[in-house]
């Protein structure tokens, strides 16, 4: 089958290949009774894609999918032969076929919804709205109620800040606030920010935070650590209203991925490590459908030429949104 996958020493280069083997699928065998064999439409990839060696994420690039259910497990019961699904896949995504377990995805309900922006929902998406539960921004199993509160998104325009801001934005976020580049100011305001702070004009940035200490119940961070060597955690700790702010971050220093992976994190400071689910899945879509948002997407074909646009687009942090593969 097509697929993008990882090779060098370390699995830190990409290439494309036709001639990977379609994954095995025993539907009875204790690995894939609880599992669903896809035919993959469209794929998405994420900066962990390529920070990760090959022995950590395995062979085949990618992790986010949508595609039709073709084999179902002996224990599924939530979806079956013929439906379209979307999620997170347990053997890669940027190929013909996948497997993904039945708790990692959900049902495509919706015809208003393409493949492309279903694909683009499970890593990014999911990652701001668990930033928000835990940052008591949307709680779950959300259903409508207006959200009186205050909230920066740092990194706005990327894949995971513009989840943020569409999220807030159909929660009913009173304020919420963008950090971003000067350039991409009416594109994030469109999105739903109600303020827009540059990162380029330094003394602009700087009198932001002087000025806002203990205004936001949230402060999302989807910027430090990405690769450009920036480091908003310490200096945004008090904006923090007191007592009942959050601080939560998808990337961070050494010393606060140490505490996050053995549990010590401090009470309002949080790195979020996104677990996909179908319950989380469902609640995107149903808060995207309030507003008719939907995900920013940058189209590649899976071919040798695709996957390296893809990847250089990846890696410059220039991109807004997400960046999807048809594999039709």
């Amino acid at each position: 089958m097509k697929a993008a996958i990882r090779t060098g020493f370390l699995g830190y280069t990409f290439t494309f290949t036709q001639n990977v083997a379609i994954p095995s699928f025993q539907p009875d065998s204790s690995q894939h009774k609880h599992s669903v064999f896809i035919k993959v439409q469209s794929a998405a990839i994420n900066p962990v894609d390529y920070k990760l060696p090959r022995f950590i994420i395995g062979p085949i690039v990618g992790r986010d999918f949508c595609g039709v259910v073709e084999k179902v497990g002996s224990q599924v019961t939530s979806v079956k032969v013929g439906d379209q699904v979307y999620g997170n896949s347990s053997t890669g995504s940027l190929a013909e076929y996948a497997i993904a377990q039945e708790t990692t995805i959900a049902k495509k309900e919706d015809d208003h919804w393409t493949t492309a922006e279903c694909a683009a929902l499970p890593v990014a998406y999911q990652s701001a709205l668990q930033s928000f539960q835990v940052g008591n921004i949307i709680p779950k199993g959300f259903k409508g109620e207006s959200v009186e509160k205050d909230v920066l998104i740092i990194g706005a325009s990327g894949g995971c800040g513009v989840a943020g801001i569409q999220l807030c934005k159909a929660a009913g976020v009173k304020r919420i606030v963008a950090i971003c580049s000067k350039k991409n100011t009416d594109f994030v305001k469109g999105l739903g920010a109600t303020q827009v702070v540059n990162y380029d004009v330094s003394d602009e940035l700087n009198d932001f935070f002087q000025q806002n200490k203990g205004q936001f119940d949230c402060v999302y961070d989807a910027a430090t650590g990405t690769g450009g060597n920036e480091d908003y955690w310490k200096q945004s700790i008090p904006l923090l209203k007191p007592k009942v702010g959050q601080f939560v971050a998808l990337n961070g220093p050494p010393g606060k991925w140490t505490r996050a992976l053995l549990g010590w994190q401090k009470k309002n400071e949080s790195i979020i490590l996104c677990r996909s689910n179908t319950a989380d899945l469902e609640s995107i879509v149903y808060l995207l459908n309030r507003t008719g948002a939907r995900p920013i997407v940058n189209s590649y074909t899976l071919s040798e030429d695709g996957l390296a646009n893809a990847f250089q687009a990846l890696k410059s942090r220039r991109t807004k949104g997400k960046l999807v593969f048809d594999m039709e």
